[in-house]
């Protein structure tokens, strides 16, 4: 049973789906927020967010707003029903059913910290990593989790971490410090 590891919701059991999707395990979800540390205040969003473990994880460590964000509509339902579950204020969080690309072209907010956990046959490209960039605050940081089979094509972003963990890899970009590649492509 997946539960909400730490802070105000901390301990709370969170459904599990019964549709094929693999949600992010209690101890990839310790590191990444042990790494991120302090969370209050920041506006988060988690892409391809399945069961919404990152949003509401993100959200029991007090962010200040969570937008969940999926294509699946059993998904959005399944997160609804946990953020109901685990009585977080309705004005703390958005859902949006749509594709992670398509909704980042036409969303006009900015992040403080952007999770994107896509299935793990699904190779992000150039195009996501830019939308990301786009709408990320100064600081901001994206964290990316995928199969240790697939290689992101993340052209230019240097992880400021990097972490693998059984069949999963967590990086960590931090746009404040772009390499000069990273700046060639977003001239492009």
């Amino acid at each position: 049973m997946t539960r909400i590891i730490s802070g105000r919701y901390g301990g709370l059991p969170l459904g599990n789906p019964k549709h094929a999707i693999r949600p992010t395990t209690a101890k990839v979800r310790s590191y990444i927020f042990n790494v991120l540390g302090s969370l209050e205040d920041c506006r988060v969003l988690d892409l391809f967010a399945g069961s919404g473990a990152l949003g509401i994880e993100a959200l029991s460590r007090y962010a200040e707003h969570a937008i969940f964000v999926d294509k699946d509509p059993r998904s959005i339902k399944l997160i609804r029903e946990n953020l109901r579950h685990s009585r977080i204020p309705e004005e703390q969080y958005t859902l949006f059913c749509a594709d992670s690309l398509s909704y980042l072209q036409r969303c006009e907010t900015h992040f403080d910290i952007i999770f994107a956990d896509p299935p793990y046959a699904h190779v992000l490209d150039g195009n996501f990593f830019s939308a990301c960039r786009a709408h990320l605050k100064s600081g901001g940081i994206l964290v990316l989790e995928y199969g240790k089979r697939e290689i992101p094509d993340s052209r230019g972003w240097s992880a400021a971490r990097e972490k693998r963990m059984g069949d999963t890899c967590i990086n960590m970009y931090n746009v404040e410090n772009p390499s000069a590649e990273e700046r060639e492509f977003e001239k492009k």
